[in-house]
């Protein structure tokens, strides 16, 4: 019975010490933001990501805008975040983004060259 526990203590221990193996943790995403056609609005749209928490030890490692794509892309670690939580964001902060609508009254007090076509 003893020996049992011993073994079972033992792989307990080996699945422990093995998981800290894993620790490729940072994910990049691509958001899709057609209303961000300017360098104002993209910076809109940085302040919101960046509110996620930025820094060597914030889950935002790195965020790329191309105003002319309409596009961002962002570099977190999916252990502190998740895809959506980044979408949600950007959608607070009044802009559509992937599959999800702004946030109504976000978008209202977005510049009016950020609102997108309404």
């Amino acid at each position: 019975m003893k020996r049992q526990h011993f073994s079972g203590i033992g792989l307990a221990l080996l699945l422990v010490l093995s998981a800290g193996c894993f620790r490729n943790t940072i994910s990049e995403m691509e958001l899709d933001i057609p209303a961000m056609r300017t360098e104002a609005c993209a910076q809109l749209v940085r302040e919101a990501v960046n509110a996620l928490g930025t820094g060597p030890e914030g889950s935002i490692k790195e965020i790329r805008t191309d105003v002319d794509q309409r596009k961002v892309w962002v570099q977190f670690d999916n252990v502190r975040l998740g895809r959506r939580n980044v979408e949600v964001a950007v959608r607070h902060a009044g802009f559509d983004v992937n599959d999800l609508l702004a946030a109504v009254d976000a978008r209202a007090r977005l510049p009016e060259e950020c609102r997108g076509d309404e």
